[in-house]
């Protein structure tokens, strides 16, 4: 499980690069469908997370990395909501990739 939850871990942070350029080169933003879809894989993400957690034990100086990535996905699901203005959105998407991409880092410390 734990394989499956890093591979694809960094699809998504890939997709995470896509949206938020997306989100920064286009006046109007991430179509609402596309964000809806990458959105709802990091909430699959967080699930497989959950179980891997579960499944490994890990050791409890392995906390930051669940922590940075839940809140990575509590600001996606936040700030990058299409009723905000652009400039927030925009922030939403660079401080979760931000956050994700120091996640993953806090996993391979």
């Amino acid at each position: 499980m734990g394989h499956v939850h890093m591979i694809y871990g960094v699809i998504l942070i890939l997709l995470a690069i896509v949206a938020t350029a997306w989100e920064i080169a286009s006046k109007a933003g991430l179509p609402k469908a596309f964000r809806g879809i990458v959105i709802g894989l990091f909430d699959l993400q967080v699930i497989l997370g959950i179980i891997t957690w579960i499944v490994r034990r890990p050791h409890w100086q392995f906390i930051g990395h669940p922590i940075l990535m839940v809140a990575a996905v509590v600001i996606l699901h936040v700030m990058t909501s299409l009723q905000h203005a652009r400039s927030r959105r925009i922030a939403g998407w660079i401080i979760a990739l931000v956050l994700l991409i120091i996640g993953a880092g806090a996993y391979h410390a």
